[in-house]
């Protein structure tokens, strides 16, 4: 298998590792924050559109220098708690306590998908 190959793989898993954390995460957040309705589909939704809302901007805003990242994180930030306000229909505190649990989840599969990737990549080498 070519190295190519591998690190596209690598990708996906280390995606679908943050989607499937993140929406664990999410949804017990949604069940400690009281947040009505919450369930664990609504929480993968919310998750893969965080995802692409948050990857989306640092594409956008990788453009500019040095303001760019700021701004990019300002931006992205007030768009994942909206989206998270939306998706569960609740108010911005709430979905700001939602965003913790969401920052929680993606920092912890970041690093374990890392950690599992690069040890693949060592076995493979």
């Amino acid at each position: 298998m070519g190295y190519l190959a591998l690190s596209i793989g690598g990708l996906f898993f280390v995606a679908f590792l943050v989607v499937i954390l993140d929406s664990f995460f999410l949804h017990i957040g949604a069940k400690l924050a009281g947040v009505n309705r919450a369930s664990f589909g609504k929480a993968v939704k919310a998750s893969i559109a965080c995802a692409l809302s948050t990857l989306l901007l640092a594409i956008l805003f990788s453009w500019i220098p040095i303001a760019g990242t700021a701004a990019g994180f300002l931006i992205g930030l007030g768009l994942t708690i909206l989206v998270l306000q939306a998706s569960y229909s609740t108010s911005f505190g709430k979905a700001f306590l939602l965003w913790i649990f969401n920052v929680v989840a993606q920092i912890i599969a970041v690093v374990l998908g890392a950690v599992l990737f690069s040890s693949v990549l060592a076995f493979f080498s």
